[in-house]
């Protein structure tokens, strides 16, 4: 039996396509419906709120400004 699943169409670059991949990976495809082109997926409507704040959380995890480093005192 099919079984429709509600769902919003997000357009990204294929760096920010990549990690919104790995999070679905990482949480059992979970928020993923399909992986539509190079620029579209296609995420479950309930879910899309979760995986904009774990692709917040994993940016702000990758992307950590220079700056605080020095301030912290990490800087060889």
């Amino acid at each position: 039996m099919v079984k429709a699943v509600r769902g919003v169409m997000v357009k990204c670059d294929a760096s920010i396509k990549a990690m919104l991949i790995d999070i679905d990976n990482k949480n059992h495809n979970d928020f993923i419906i399909e992986d539509l082109d190079e620029e579209h997926l296609l995420v479950k409507e309930g879910k899309i709120m979760a995986l904009k704040n774990r692709l917040a959380q994993m940016m702000k995890e990758r992307l950590k400004d220079p700056t605080e480093e020095i301030e912290s005192g990490k800087e060889n």
